[in-house]
């Protein structure tokens, strides 16, 4: 009977090792996990990633030629232009511009910069001549947002579907009283003559939404991929909240995302 009971607590001390070296196996690999998210700063002087072999960030002397101020009244450039692109590929060459509205918020006896609006512009340049293509515009909600900016570090000009076209995405965003927690996203994808969106309301207690165009689910997988990558990394950096289970939701192809 002893031997037997010896035994017995043998096989439980033999478990309970195993369960703990289990779990600080899993605890490790999630640290792991989170040394390995890139830790993402959004800075207004970001730039939007751009390979070389397609386009450059134009120079201030650049921009100032190209966009003069016949051109800016042209294409209502109301605000100063913050930053613009250009890149060429097999179906023409194009300009990306950028533009901020600056005011100053006073608040604890500081004065503080920041954006109410923004605008974007994008063009084709067919034998010098240029032409919209798209463009946006928006501003802050002054009852509860304080800034709007262009979120560049999860912006980029690449061809993730390798057809030899550039696809960009775009995202731009809003901050609160809380920064980012009660903020608002938009991320636009342009994809062979197509801007399609996706708009999110970030919110700690509930309120969750996000709106998915359903064009989303009929573009390159590539892209989809990049995209959530995106989203991932937005989540991880605190810049989003998105609603519980949105992967798994987004993998059947939800449009409507909230809790």
């Amino acid at each position: 009977m002893n031997r037997f009971l010896f035994f017995v607590i043998l096989l439980v001390l033999f478990s309970c090792q195993e369960k703990s070296k289990e779990s600080k196996n899993n605890s490790d690999q999630k640290t792991i996990e989170q040394d390995t998210i890139p830790k993402i700063e959004l800075k207004k002087l970001d730039s939007i990633s751009i390979d070389p072999k397609w386009g450059n960030k134009l120079s201030e002397k650049e921009i100032k030629s190209i966009f003069n101020k016949r051109v800016k009244m042209r294409f209502d450039i109301e605000h100063p232009i913050h930053q613009a692109y250009s890149y060429t590929d097999e179906s023409g060459k194009y300009y990306l511009v950028l533009s901020l509205s600056e005011y100053i918020l006073e608040t604890d006896g500081k004065n503080d910069t920041l954006n109410d609006k923004l605008q974007s512009l994008y063009l084709t340049n067919k034998d010098n001549r240029l032409k919209k293509k798209s463009s946006i515009s928006d501003e802050i909600d002054k009852d509860w947002e304080s800034s709007i900016s262009f979120w560049n570090k999860y912006s980029e000009f690449s061809d993730l579907d390798k057809d030899g076209l550039v696809d960009l995405i775009l995202v731009y965003g809003t901050t609160g009283q809380d920064m980012y927690a009660d903020g608002r996203m938009k991320i636009m994808i342009y994809h062979n003559k197509r801007r399609i969106t996706i708009r999110h309301q970030n919110s700690e207690y509930g309120g969750r939404l996000t709106k998915i165009n359903g064009q989303f689910y009929g573009l390159p997988l590539e892209i989809q991929k990049a995209v959530k990558e995106k989203m991932k990394l937005m989540t991880a950096n605190k810049h989003a909240i998105f609603s519980k289970g949105w992967e798994q939701r987004m993998a059947k192809e939800a449009t409507d995302l909230q809790d």
